[in-house]
């Protein structure tokens, strides 16, 4: 819609200043289209930024340092989890951090995420090879159900690995160990 509006503005100026005089031209029609392209462009650029930054950084920017720490079955899922994070308002440093913490996939992945997709440590049916932890059929799925476990966290104000931990956790320590996960991937 813009680039048609921007062709024909510009078919204009072209026939104007090519001589054409059989022409006439609305001026305040034409600057008032431009100013509409103009707030629409600016519009469609602020939506852009929302879904592809956080706190200044874009995706592939945090992509990036994500992916220096995913192993395994996580290589190279940091920009995955980073646009789904930003997606649903989730701060994508702290769910990588939980999720290293819950797989190990900062080396070798655990069972429970290699064979079930599970990168959350969340119980639940189906149940992986008859046991109380979640599979799921995907590594995505898996990711997207952790972030989204964790972003309800998040929509009740619990928004710190302090916060969360008590709810998430039975380890005292779980929130000092995501924490120094955390510290590395923003590095």
């Amino acid at each position: 819609m813009i680039l048609s509006k921007l062709f024909i503005t510009l078919s204009i100026f072209a026939n104007i200043f090519s001589g054409n005089k059989d022409i006439e031209v609305n001026h305040d029609y034409l600057d008032s289209h431009i100013n509409l392209s103009i707030k629409h462009f600016e519009s469609e650029k602020e939506e852009y930024e929302k879904l592809n930054t956080f706190n200044g950084e874009t995706v592939d920017e945090i992509a990036t340092k994500l992916n220096r720490y995913l192993n395994s079955t996580l290589k190279g899922k940091g920009e995955f989890i980073a646009k789904y994070s930003i997606e649903v308002g989730m701060d994508p440093y702290l769910a990588t951090g939980v999720m290293l913490q819950e797989t190990g996939c900062y080396w070798t992945c655990s069972y429970l995420t290699r064979v079930c997709n599970n990168v959350g440590g969340n119980k639940g049916k189906p149940g992986c090879n008859g046991g109380s932890y979640r599979k799921f059929n995907s590594i995505e799925d898996g990711i997207k159900f952790a972030i989204n476990k964790l972003n309800s966290y998040y929509k009740k104000g619990l928004t710190t690995t302090e916060q969360i931990g008590p709810k998430y956790a039975s380890d005292p320590k779980w929130a000092v160990r995501v924490n120094r996960y955390i510290n590395k991937l923003k590095k």
